[in-house]
């Protein structure tokens, strides 16, 4: 019930909880950081403006807390605004482009061409027919799935519950998660400029 971001390596010290899960669509929480830059390669961490917990809608959606609107930031920009999306156990992405304008809305959709991450295929894949999103298994949020996020689910596996290696978000930690996302992601990175 409460943001999942406070520890490393995020150290991100949001007050955002609620008291219940506000919509039986909500997947999970996601970390949704904005860096001012010219481009994606100069969008590196200095370039950060705000960051905010939200909620990850089954259809791939960021809502607030009341499970949703969308989330509201204050934050001026001087060049490009693009967008990071951080996941407790995936490789975080950054837009590859800046983010697109309506009014005072800015929006982005990753799901629909590899190219809209940032790095493509090195930290992104296609999770579906024409969809793609951030890659499972990275269990200590370090950016890289290697052997030693294998060890967060051999010392998970059997058990349910909000786990760091439960990868496809079914409460449980079981062999479809080391299979299906840690093997087959294993030696991919996340590309967000630090």
């Amino acid at each position: 019930l409460t943001q999942p971001f406070a520890g490393a390596p995020w150290n991100f010290p949001g007050t955002e909880w609620v008291p219940a899960i506000p919509n039986p669509d909500i997947v999970d929480w996601v970390l949704i950081e904005l860096r001012d830059a010219a481009s994606a390669p100069a969008a590196v961490e200095a370039t950060m403006i705000s960051r905010q917990a939200g909620f990850l809608m089954k259809d791939g959606s960021v809502v607030g807390m009341d499970g949703a609107s969308s989330l509201l930031f204050s934050s001026s920009v001087n060049e490009e605004l693009f967008l990071v999306v951080w996941h407790r156990n995936h490789l975080g992405v950054l837009s590859a482009n800046p983010l697109n304008r309506s009014m005072n809305t800015y929006s982005y959709d990753f799901t629909d061409d590899i190219s809209k991450a940032y790095g493509g295929n090195s930290g992104f894949k296609q999770i579906g027919e024409g969809v793609y999103g951030m890659a499972g298994g990275d269990s200590d949020g370090d950016g890289v799935i290697i052997l030693a996020d294998k060890l967060f689910w051999a010392n998970e596996s059997g058990k349910k519950g909000y786990l760091s290696s439960d990868f496809n978000l079914d409460a449980q930690s079981n062999n479809q998660d080391k299979n299906e996302s840690w093997l087959q992601n294993t030696n991919m990175s996340s590309q967000v400029p630090q």
